[in-house]
């Protein structure tokens, strides 16, 4: 799998914030005649504005805008922002990037390198105002939540994005179709028999935590995995097993935890269990809490229980982008309450998290022991040099060469209390 060069994402940044940019304009009903704005001034002074400080006002997106050649007030920028139009526009040129495929080169050396591919999905929720619901209806009938899911390569840093309402179940959004020999992971919301059964089927490996509804076949009946577990007095688990009534075939790996860890894991399940409407908390439910519980059709022979737990450890890392965007990009904060001015910054950011997430691939995403905090800060410190290099390709390259080679000098120090991920997956504490 070769990895994207940098005179291809060059190429590719001009198509997408120009060329596309232009033509949705237009074809969205957002670009009724061109006079100071374009599709491509409007989406490049909101992407680059917000990169240099996601906490822009309507003043600050001015001071972008000018860099674009647009010279408009802060009045007259709110009233594009917010409109139907505007939303529409943003919505379909995030789509429209999703489609371009950039990627980093992988070359491991670590426990991932047994694998073609490492693909990690998850969804993150936004919480808009209530007026927002018919566009992105949440739980509640009055409620408006956006959901954003995710599947992150973590091996070679490309990530799909899908905007779905809030209350859409994240089972049916994953994504099953994954290369043969890669590895699967993903949060108990998309655990289900019959997608690790298709899985097992195109040879892709999967780790998974147990959901305390999944029992363990035995004999001729299902049993809770709580009462499975009693035979081995708190003793380390490594049996090969079947779950469910479907007997899907597979490992099931069980750790204790120490005594705080339970008592805080039952603390958590049950002040959620206080939080949910007709629902009656089980004792095995709670007696879970004293150990984690994995399975994986990953064989004995070749992945100790210490590589799947660091495996599954690496699902985490989808948290960290997720958090990347809201706090770096705040994702989740807005200086209005507009709704279609909402819908707007939101776009634009979500557009915003994918560019920047171009960049650090090139940029760092080969160092294992980069931080995409550090590297999000060093690029907001060049986010109008790209803007103004970008209309001319051959200075938006030597711009990016010199930004990547900043973003080299983002990384993480070893850590002896708290190993890094990097550490783990090198084996640095064996």
């Amino acid at each position: 799998m070769s990895s994207t060069s940098i005179d291809e994402l060059s190429q590719i940044l001009q198509q997408l914030l120009i060329e596309d940019a232009n033509r949705l304009g237009r074809e969205s009903g957002f670009i009724q005649r061109e006079r100071k704005w374009t599709g491509a001034s409007f989406a490049q002074s909101l992407v680059f504005g917000w990169q240099a400080n996601p906490e822009a006002s309507l003043e600050d997106l001015c001071q972008s805008a000018s860099v674009c050649g647009v010279q408009i007030s802060p009045q007259g920028l709110q009233e594009r922002l917010n409109s139907s139009q505007a939303n529409a526009f943003l919505y379909q040129l995030l789509l429209r990037g999703v489609t371009y495929l950039v990627q980093a080169q992988s070359e491991r050396d670590d426990l991932l390198a047994r694998f073609n591919g490492v693909y990690i999905q998850d969804s993150s929720k936004i919480e808009l105002p209530s007026c927002l619901h018919t566009v992105w209806q949440g739980n509640q009938s009055a409620q408006a939540t956006l959901k954003v899911h995710t599947v992150l390569d973590y091996q070679h840093g490309g990530f799909d994005l899908k905007l779905v309402s809030g209350r859409a179940h994240d089972c049916p959004l994953q994504t099953i179709a994954l290369p043969s020999g890669s590895l699967r992971l993903a949060d108990l919301g998309y655990f289900k028999v019959n997608v690790l059964e298709q899985l097992d089927t195109q040879k892709v490996w999967w780790v998974s935590r147990l959901p305390a509804r999944a029992g363990i076949w035995e004999g001729e009946q299902v049993v809770h995995a709580a009462n499975w577990l009693t035979r081995y007095a708190g003793e380390g688990v490594d049996e090969p097993v079947e779950l469910t009534a479907q007997r899907l075939p597979c490992r099931l790996i069980a750790i204790p935890v120490p005594p705080q860890v339970a008592r805080e894991r039952r603390q958590r399940v049950l002040e959620a269990a206080k939080k949910r409407r007709r629902s009656q908390l089980k004792p095995e439910t709670l007696a879970l809490c004293d150990w984690t519980i994995l399975v994986t059709n990953l064989p004995s022979e070749h992945f100790s229980p210490r590589d799947i737990v660091c495996l599954q450890r690496l699902r985490w890392q989808i948290e960290l982008l997720f958090k990347l965007w809201k706090t770096e990009l705040s994702m989740d904060h807005w200086r209005t309450q507009q709704p279609h001015q909402i819908l707007s910054e939101i776009y634009a950011k979500l557009l915003l998290a994918l560019i920047q997430h171009w960049v650090l691939l090139l940029g760092c995403w080969q160092l294992e022991n980069r931080s995409l905090v550090k590297a999000s800060r060093a690029l907001r410190k060049n986010a109008f040099h790209l803007l103004a290099a970008l209309p001319y390709l051959a200075q938006l390259t030597r711009a990016l060469r010199l930004v990547f080679a900043s973003l080299s000098r983002c990384v993480i120090a070893k850590r002896k209390a708290r190993p890094a991920t990097f550490q783990l997956l090198a084996r640095a504490f064996p």
